[in-house]
């Protein structure tokens, strides 16, 4: 009551020209706002200083890090954003309990509460979703959709609900108006909507989670996954570039991720030499002879030979005849050297195989699995598999097929 005084003495003594009293009226009301909004101001800085000085003390006596997330995210500091409007709105119902516009400047103060309150919901929102992340279940079933998503409906629900303090309407009547610009709506949130639909199919079938390597031609991604929202994937590709996939595309369009292959034993080996099929021969006693000193080849020649000799029986053509091939020995050769590889897993499928003939050759298939699944590991051990067998292969009187070279 104190701040309605009279100043029309004031005006005069400062010569302001303002002698009309309807005039110097609405002056002093004007005066005693911007006075309440001061006072309001100063309250509440101070207040918030000093509380959150307290608060920051207690948050770093404590062991757990939920409330150092939230003093973060400044969830604190921004509650106390609320107190400024409602001091300045207790204060004019004290003040101005029977001004005629009372009720608007009143309408005023509580959309500034909605907004202060739609603006702390938010963070701590914010803060919910990063104590989340730090526990290891976010990597397979990440809550930042549904997070950003909870962040419309409440942007939404404050914008609808100021709407209806200012047209004097009842919330549930504005929403039962807007059904009239459903297709509007629809037009304008649909990537949201797409976005979260995707993400519940995402997340509820596991189809993709942070940490994940994918591939998708279509949208130049081939990296590990970094984060996913309502509306993008990141996607950190192998030379380091970011691609952002729109979430609803993992869901349309064929991807393939390759985390089955990392939660596996080993990872895949499938590559093929081409034999020159001119070089392929039945082998001599004198190459047989030879290849039987090899550790490698010992046993599986000498159990073969009898058993050969045993079909080969009365047959005095070589038509007739089954014999060792110099291919056929290198294919026990390669899968022998495989089994000896202590970097594979012999627990999973394993052979070495001819393939359909071509005009570049016999391709002849190694097929196996890799222990060791980290790439560059992974690409040395299939390189050392390649090596030796390129290497050995003219001791088994073999060529790779290549084309001539011009010199």
């Amino acid at each position: 009551m104190m701040l309605k005084m009279d100043l029309s003495k004031w005006f005069s003594w400062l010569n302001l020209g303002i002698e009309n009293p309807e005039t110097a009226s609405v002056v002093e009301v004007m005066l005693q706002i911007v006075v309440i909004c001061l006072v309001a101001f100063i309250f509440a800085f101070l207040v918030r200083k000093g509380t959150i000085r307290l608060i920051t003390g207690l948050v770093r006596r404590t062991k757990t890090k939920w409330d150092d997330i939230f003093l973060e995210e400044h969830v604190f500091q921004k509650i106390f954003n609320l107190v400024p409007p409602v001091f300045i709105d207790f204060a004019f119902k004290i003040v101005y309990g029977k001004w005629d516009h009372i009720e608007l400047f009143h309408r005023f103060i509580v959309a500034w509460i909605l907004v202060v309150a739609g603006y702390v919901i938010v963070s701590v929102l914010d803060a919910i979703n990063r104590i989340y992340e730090s526990y290891p279940v976010s990597r397979d079933r990440p809550i930042k959709v549904f997070v950003q998503v909870i962040k419309i409906f409440v942007v939404s629900a404050v914008v609808i609900t100021i709407v209806s303090v200012f047209i004097g309407e009842s919330p549930r009547n504005l929403l039962v108006g807007l059904g009239a610009f459903a297709a509007v709506l629809m037009l304008i949130f649909k990537d949201a909507i797409l976005g979260f639909v995707a993400g519940v199919q995402l997340l509820s079938n596991q189809m993709v989670r942070i940490g994940d390597w994918i591939v998708m031609p279509s949208n130049n991604a081939n990296g590990t996954v970094l984060e996913i929202n309502l509306y993008t994937v990141k996607v950190q590709n192998w030379d380091m570039t970011i691609t952002t996939v729109p979430t609803y595309q993992l869901v349309s369009n064929s991807f393939t991720n390759w985390r089955g292959m990392e939660e596996s034993a080993g990872r895949r080996i499938m590559r093929y030499i081409s034999i020159d099929m001119l070089s392929v021969h039945f082998l001599s006693d004198e190459e047989i002879d030879m290849l039987r000193k090899s550790e490698v080849l010992k046993e599986y020649i000498e159990d073969i030979l009898p058993v050969l000799t045993e079909q080969n029986k009365g047959k005095e053509d070589v038509l007739d005849e089954r014999r060792l091939t110099n291919l056929g020995v290198f294919r026990q050769y390669a899968v022998r050297k495989l089994q000896a590889n202590p970097n594979l897993n012999m627990d999973m499928t394993y052979m070495v195989r001819q393939l359909q003939p071509t005009a570049t050759g016999i391709p002849l298939e190694i097929y196996c699995f890799s222990r060791i699944q980290e790439w560059v590991a992974y690409e040395k051990v299939q390189s050392d598999i390649f090596d030796h067998l390129l290497a050995v292969m003219p001791y088994f009187h073999l060529r790779v097929f290549q084309y001539p070279s011009k010199l």
